[in-house]
């Protein structure tokens, strides 16, 4: 729980700092004189400023990793008893403590004269149900979007109808909420336990979702794909694409799709295209009295940008990466897939979708944020623990991998409802396992989570 706590304090800190130089590239923007050239100077200037900004809670992370302490039951299985002891006593008294080192003993003599300590694998039966549970907790955790949300909040609260300051104030918002339900979670994680808290969780995360994907659903059947009408401006040669929503050789293809006169608060176009595999989505909107420019402009994806990364590259070596190698990309040709073209929303939508987000933050920080990682320590069994979280979290990533691969292209496709929705069918999963075969933990040794386990397999 307090690990929670304070990655979700390091969130808002973030936050707070990209809010800071956002809005000082803002001002900039909106002052006379300003060029392009400036602009794009202040640009590189705020992230280089970032990066040096999160330099210090690294140095004060890699200072505090050296005063962690083993965990009692590694000691224990290193033979280690006096020192085990003396950890548990740390956290449960010397009294306490002595008794779960009594457990742990009964268990570790009970697995030893059963089936012997060479045998202890993923694949024996009274593991399964738990790793199995471990194992669709965490992939539904991720299946949440949660990752998503939080990187694309800004994006999502604009194409919602609120402006960019508002959007980036949003986003602060969603981090402070993490955090203050992070902290009444911890505060009753002991108290009301971990299955009603996950159950509370994942109710609230459904219900918030289905309403941003209603509220997008009406906002995306008001829009018109204009792609036939604005494929002349791909330049075949360089691969590129520029459309400028205030060009006015555009204008009577744009009044048509929507009709100025239906869009008071501006009109917004979200471009969807491809190079061979690579994918990608721009989006950009011409609000009334704005001097921001209104412009989407594709270029070719850099080398750089099709690279796999250290870990990606690996798997291709063996031929195990899953997804598409997008250095097949260089040199394709510029595909527009669509050009969504509509009116703004008014900012009352904005601040529907922006609720909807609270309620699924305030859902997730109470519930998963909180509770996944603690009922995974609890629900693994001791002996297969370091396996099977090992394989836990590499499923884990790789659900989190393939949500960040889709979303963009989903999103361009298909709309911000459509992947809502999925999101909502995966957190129904969530929820049923939460209440139907996730054991309450609460005030439960490791030892004791086991027997349950155990017995549940023998019954």
């Amino acid at each position: 729980g307090m690990f929670q706590l304070l990655l979700t304090v390091g969130l808002v800190a973030s936050a707070l700092i990209g809010l800071y130089f956002a809005a000082s590239v803002g001002r900039l923007e909106e002052a006379p004189g300003t060029t392009a050239q400036m602009v794009l100077a202040a640009k590189d200037h705020a992230w280089r400023q970032i990066f040096w900004a999160s330099l210090l809670p690294g140095v004060m992370f890699l200072a505090g990793a050296a005063g962690v302490s083993e965990s009692p039951r590694w000691l224990f299985r290193k033979g280690r008893k006096d020192a085990a002891l003396t950890a548990l006593s740390r956290a449960n008294g010397e009294s306490a403590a002595r008794v779960i080192l009594e457990e742990m003993e009964r268990n570790d003599a009970t697995a030893r004269s059963g089936s012997g300590a060479s045998r202890d694998s993923l694949l024996q039966r009274k593991y399964v149900v738990p790793f199995v549970l471990a194992v669709l907790v965490l992939a539904c955790t991720q299946a949440t979007g949660v990752n998503s949300v939080f990187a694309y909040a800004v994006n999502i609260f604009q194409q919602a109808g609120l402006t960019g300051e508002l959007g980036n104030r949003g986003n602060v918002l969603l981090t402070i909420v993490n955090c203050v339900m992070t902290l009444v979670a911890v505060a009753l994680v002991d108290r009301k336990g971990r299955k009603f808290l996950l159950k509370m969780g994942t109710a609230g995360i459904f219900i918030a979702l289905v309403g941003a994907a209603v509220t997008f659903r009406g906002i995306e059947s008001g829009s018109r794909d204009i792609a036939a009408s604005v494929v002349s401006l791909v330049d075949a040669e360089d691969r590129g694409f520029r459309l400028d929503l205030r060009d006015p050789a555009l204008q009577p293809v744009l009044e048509k799709s929507v009709p100025a006169a239906s869009a008071p608060h501006g009109t917004q176009v979200v471009v969807s295209y491809r190079y061979g595999p690579y994918t990608n989505v721009k989006y950009v909107r011409a609000l009334p009295g704005s001097r921001h420019a209104a412009v989407v402009e594709i270029a070719p994806p850099r080398a750089d940008d099709l690279k796999d990364g250290a870990i990606g590259s690996l798997f291709r070596t063996v031929g195990l990466n899953p997804f598409t190698d997008l250095r097949k990309a260089e040199g394709q040709p510029l595909e527009i897939l669509s050009v969504r073209h509509g009116a703004v929303p008014d900012p009352a939508t904005g601040w529907i979708v922006a609720g909807c987000f609270v309620l699924f933050v305030a859902s997730f920080a109470a519930g998963p944020g909180v509770c996944v990682w603690l009922a995974l320590s609890e629900l693994m069994p001791t002996r297969i623990r370091s396996n099977g979280m090992s394989v836990a979290l590499l499923i884990n990533q790789a659900v989190s991998t393939a949500i960040a691969a889709t979303f963009l292209p989903t999103v361009g496709k298909f709309g911000y409802s459509t992947i809502f929705f999925g999101w909502a069918a995966c957190t129904v999963v969530y929820f049923i396992t939460a209440a139907f075969f996730i054991p309450e933990t609460k005030g439960k040794t490791l030892e004791e989570i086991e027997e349950h386990f155990t017995r549940k397999k023998e019954a």
